[in-house]
């Protein structure tokens, strides 16, 4: 049985497949596929958007991710710094990079082509049944995430907020089939 999650056309979708989830976005980047490469690829683009990277742009390489969330009710005075060791499996030069993300069980493929003047951009995380409880905080958090990419690719750093994390992660949740849930 298939359950599909969408709360608009162009919000993530999450669909349950043989073994575990795929979440998918679709986006249209008004810049070009090598400018979105670097945002994706490089540690000074991903350091906009996503987390601290240290990156080995080969397939078997390394990817390591710092996540440094601001400060929280809980936690007033530290900021949460996660760090998270994946690898990378497939690199492209500006038409595909894929990699695991947080366990060789979670894989995250991104997918780039020239759309005109801009790029179409398709993000697929394919994670297993082990990650069920997790559905609405990762299309959540990739929905936020994704929402800076257009800044990364100008250099520009997009801060996480958890408020608009929590808004997000309500939505998802609440568009989530019953029979996913």
């Amino acid at each position: 049985m298939t359950d599909t999650l969408t709360l608009a056309d162009d919000q993530g979708r999450a669909t349950e497949i043989d073994g575990g989830y795929e979440i998918r976005f679709e986006r249209r980047l008004r810049h070009s596929p090598e400018r979105v490469w670097a945002a994706l690829t490089t540690p000074e683009g991903l350091a906009c958007w996503l987390a601290e990277a240290v990156i080995d742009p080969t397939p078997g390489g390394r990817m390591d991710l710092d996540f440094r969330q601001p400060a929280t009710e809980k936690f007033p005075d530290t900021p949460e710094v996660r760090r998270q060791a994946n690898e990378v499996l497939v690199f492209q030069p500006f038409t595909r990079f894929e990699h695991t993300f947080g366990g060789a069980d979670s894989v995250v493929s991104w997918r780039l082509s020239p759309d005109g003047d801009g790029t179409s951009l398709t993000l697929i995380h394919r994670m297993s049944r082990d990650w069920e409880s997790n559905v609405a905080n990762t299309l959540a958090g990739w929905h936020h995430h994704m929402e800076g990419l257009d800044d990364a690719a100008r250099r520009t750093p997009h801060p996480w907020n958890w408020p608009r994390w929590t808004t997000l992660r309500d939505a998802y949740a609440a568009a989530r089939p019953a029979s996913a849930a």
